[in-house]
């Protein structure tokens, strides 16, 4: 698999309060499930929920590519 195939790969899961968000690279979600707690939510918890839980599988997604990135590019030249 090449490099740009690898990063078009990356998928990153975050889940908490009866609520799973999956995002790609760049943060877009690609998944989402939600169980009886989630939806025992109100709507404005269960948003607030959504967009922190997106933020951090965000985070890991970035940290994911970054390794990739990391077997090609030399580490000093990666942002950090």
């Amino acid at each position: 698999m090449g490099l740009g195939e690898r990063l078009d790969a990356v998928r990153a899961e975050a889940s908490g309060r009866g609520v799973t968000v999956v995002v790609d690279l760049h943060g877009k979600p690609v998944d989402l499930a939600f169980t009886r707690e989630a939806l025992s939510l109100r709507p404005d918890d269960l948003a607030a929920v959504i967009r922190d839980l997106a933020a951090e599988a965000a985070t890991a997604a970035v940290t994911e590519a970054r390794s990739i990135l990391a077997d090609v590019v030399p580490s000093d030249l990666l942002p950090s």
